[in-house]
Formats: C-alpha cells, structure tokens, sequence
C-alpha cells in the first residue's frame, strides 16, 4: 500500500449500470469503497449524471435484455469521455452486440457467468488502481517539484534527517555533512533571534510558517530563500513527526529587484529633479530679472541726466545710487547662494571658525533686512533673555542661516516678525517666528527647489526655493540644529536654530 506523503487522495466518483443497480446488497457495499456512488436504472439519465458531476468509473453488467438500451449511451459516454474507465459484466452467450461492445475498449470485461459473485472485490480492485494510478500520477508531479526546489527535512528537534540534490548543490555541504546535524549550520549570523523565535513557535503548533530568509553556504556566501516548514503529522494523534523545508533560491531574483528599484528610483529623482531644476530657473530668473531691471532702469536714467546731472536733486540721486547697489548686492548673494550650495553638496566649503558674539550677529543681520522688511510692511521685534553669549563657529556663514531664515519670515508673515535669543550654559537658542499661513511639510521644505505648500503657489512664490536647503547643509557643517514649528503665539512658523555647547548625557 502507497504511503500517501504530502498527498491529498483525489475523491473517486462511479457510476453503477445494469442489473447491478438493482442489487441493493451491492449498492450499499460499493458506496463505502468510493467518495460518491452514482446509480442509473435508466440509461437516458447516464448522459445527465456524465454531464454534472465528474465521473472517473463506469461499473456494471450488460445482458442481452439491455445491451440495446445501454450501448448507444456508452458510445456516447465513450466519444465525449475518453478518459473515464468502464468495467463490464457480460452474459457472452447471448449478446448480439458484442463486437459493438468490445469497441468501447473498456479496461476490463468480465464474464457474468464467472464473476458476478466477485463482483464487488472487482469494484473494490478498481477503485484502488484508479486511486494509485492518481496517486502516482500526482506524486510524479509533486516530485518534479520538489526535485526543483531546495529541500530538507528534520526531526523535531531541527536535525536533518534528509536534503535533496539541490540542497547538496546551493549550500556546499555534502550529504555526509548535513546527515544528523541542526539545521541551525545554514542560520545567517545577520537573521534575527526573533526570526526563528517565531519559526519555532508557528511549526511546534503544528502550523506552516513561510518567510524570505537569508541562509549562510558553507563558502561563507550567501543566499536568499522563499521558505516554507511544513509539520507532517501523525495522522490519528496529530503528533508532529517531522518537518519538511521546501526553499526556493530568490537570491538573483531580489538582485534584480533591488536593480530595477534603483533604476526606476533614480529614474524618479531624475525627472524630480528636471522638473525642481525647471521651476528653479523660472524663479530663480525672475529674482534676477527684478534688481538687474532696477540697475539698467536706475543706471539709464543717471546716463541720460549726466550732462545736467546738477538738474536731478542731490536726494534723487542718492536713492538711485542707493537703489543700484541694493539690487547688485541681491544679485550677488543669490549667485553666491547657488556657488556655495554646489560647493556645499560637494563637501568642498571650507570654514573659517572664529569666536564672535552671537547677539552682535544677529543685531547686524536684522539691520541689513530693514530695507526688505520695509518694503514688505513688516515690523521686526528682537527679544533677549538679557544674557550675551560667545560662540565658536563661522560667523559668516552663521549670518548666512539667519539671513535667510530672516527672509523667509519677512516674505511670508503678514505683519510682525520676533526674533529671540536665549541662552544658559548648555545651549544657545535663536528663535525666529512669524504671523503668516504657517508650514505644513516641515520636513520636506529643506530639500532643494521645495518651497511650501501653504504659501502662494506659481508665480507668486517668493524666493528661489534654495534657501532653507542652504540652511540645512550649512547647519550640518556647523553642527547647529534646527526645526520649524508652529508658533502658538502668531499663528505662523517658528523657526528653531540651536548650538548645543555641551555634549547631551544619556539619562
């Protein structure tokens, strides 16, 4: 008898015909020896049952009283149903169709004279052969695919009782190496105890755990698997017995994988940053075209009136002047932003670290943003904690952060922009917040070319959308950090810059 190893036994359906349908003794019997037992006294009903329900074993007798009646049907059943086997009883001495029934091609005619007291053994013998005949069929399959797979299998305690060809070939190991070893010789030094915490716990209740797992060759490579542990158990008390491993070898796969989420990641920030680097050139064009028009239209205007230049009030002239220098010194930070951002990303800035007062700094850039919170209709309030604290550090790129956190709140508040100071002997903490819309993507706005999504969209954005990405690189290299939040008093950002003077200790 097959041992039915990971096999589940197909369900065999027959069908009886003939006198045989009549005897009940028989019927009941050959109900027990199949999973479904069709009965047909009427041969028109055959086609029905053939139709509906999948029959593998036509079983029965004919006589000279239904040959008739029956042969036209099993014809049929036979044309349409190629594959379905049919054991027959015949009475030979009177059939007058016998040639026509030997054309059926049954696997087996029995001589009703003989047999008919074996009838049910033959019906038994049957459904066994179509049983194993399945069995073997399937079990070929299931071989070819355990044939392609990695497999191993353990007792209960993980030791390896048998592996495959293709076990011996991916892991290095020979048979007479694993044979009686823990499976624990391919454990991956890099997989989590938790991992086989989990393994274990899923297969002693007798479940089947699947998983990638990372596993460890005798060479000291490494390859990646699909994993699934089945529990075979014993089929009456449910004891587990064994445990089969069937892998399949994913490692080229998941390369592959990483090569096409690379590709299409860098494919991806490719486009971003065409399309960061399109919107950057329009903003950044109109930032340009806006002094360098003040300077032609200013400069022109002084040309024209050189002749007479005694003409144009001493004031007038002043402010054009003023205006000119302005608008050239806007130009030359913003080229001078962009040459020290590429400077920057490329680790190539150098700094020049001085000790200087952190309260004079920011005094000094507050100073040089009143024009522009003038122009904006901003007011600008400075607030110290009275203290007045000395850093060490780069005090021009220092006022290059300010300055163009100072900007940012001045475009983008509405009326009022505080400014604080506050320090103790851990850290210095400068503070700068506004009453405007506020920041929603508080991460995503110190990348290069972002600028918020709660502030003016297209054109009407202020800015190049590199300054706070400026802000971020030069607050890395000076080892300040900083933050935005809402500020709960005007409603707009807060912008957090600290300088951490002593190292933090773990609590």
């Amino acid at each position: 008898m097959h041992e039915h190893y990971f096999y589940q036994p197909r369900q065999i359906s027959a069908l009886l015909i003939g006198e045989m349908a009549y005897d009940t003794t028989f019927v009941n019997a050959a109900s027990k020896l199949c999973n479904h037992l069709h009965v047909s006294i009427v041969p028109s009903a055959i086609a029905k049952i053939m139709a509906e329900e999948k029959v593998n074993l036509i079983f029965g007798s004919l006589s000279s009283a239904n040959e008739g009646v029956y042969l036209p049907v099993l014809q049929q059943v036979r044309s349409l149903y190629p594959m379905v086997r049919m054991v027959l009883f015949l009475q030979t001495d009177h059939l007058l169709l016998l040639d026509e029934i030997l054309a059926l091609k049954c696997e087996r005619y029995l001589s009703m004279k003989n047999e008919r007291y074996a009838a049910l053994e033959h019906f038994k013998e049957s459904i066994k052969t179509l049983s194993d005949d399945i069995y073997l069929a399937e079990r070929h399959y299931f071989q070819q695919l355990i044939d392609f797979a990695i497999v191993s299998q353990t007792d209960v305690n993980g030791n390896i009782t048998y592996v495959n060809e293709n076990f011996v070939k991916v892991t290095g190991y020979s048979f007479e190496e694993l044979m009686g070893q823990n499976h624990r010789l391919i454990k991956h030094p890099q997989t989590a105890p938790e991992v086989f915490s989990d393994m274990w716990e899923t297969i002693s209740k007798g479940q089947v755990w699947r998983a990638q797992i990372i596993n460890r060759n005798k060479d000291g490579s490494d390859f990646w698997a699909e994993t699934i542990i089945i529990p075979y158990k014993e089929e009456i008390s449910g004891k587990i017995l064994q445990y089969l491993a069937i892998r399949h070898d994913i490692t080229e796969f998941l390369k592959q994988e990483r090569l096409a989420n690379e590709i299409r990641r860098k494919a991806k920030e490719q486009e971003e940053l065409a399309e960061a680097k399109d919107a950057f050139l329009i903003l950044f064009t109109h930032e340009l075209k806006t002094p360098l028009n003040a300077i032609l239209n200013f400069a022109q205007y002084l040309y024209k009136h050189m002749p007479h230049i005694d003409e144009v009030p001493k004031a007038k002239r002043l402010y054009l002047l003023e205006q000119i220098y302005k608008s050239a010194s806007s130009m030359l930070e913003n080229v001078t932003n962009i040459l020290d951002l590429g400077k920057l990303r490329h680790q190539k800035l150098h700094y020049n670290l001085t000790l200087f007062n952190v309260k004079e700094s920011i005094l000094d850039v507050i100073e040089k943003h009143g024009a522009l919170a003038l122009e904006n209709k901003r007011t600008m309030l400075f607030q110290s904690d009275g203290s007045d604290p000395f850093l060490t550090s780069d005090e021009y790129r220092f006022k290059q952060i300010l300055s163009n956190i100072l900007s940012n709140a001045i475009k983008y508040g509405n009326t009022v922009v505080e400014i604080f100071l506050i320090s103790d002997s851990e850290k210095i903490e400068i503070i700068v917040q506004d009453d405007g819309k506020g920041v929603k993507d508080k991460e995503e706005i110190f990348e290069l070319y972002t600028q918020s999504s709660s502030g003016p969209s297209g054109i009407e954005k202020k800015g190049t959308g590199i300054g706070l990405h400026f802000v971020k690189l030069l607050c890395e290299g000076l080892k300040l950090e900083y933050k935005i939040e809402d500020s709960p008093t005007l409603g707009g950002a807060k912008f957090i810059l600290t300088k951490r003077l002593k190292e933090q200790k773990n609590v």
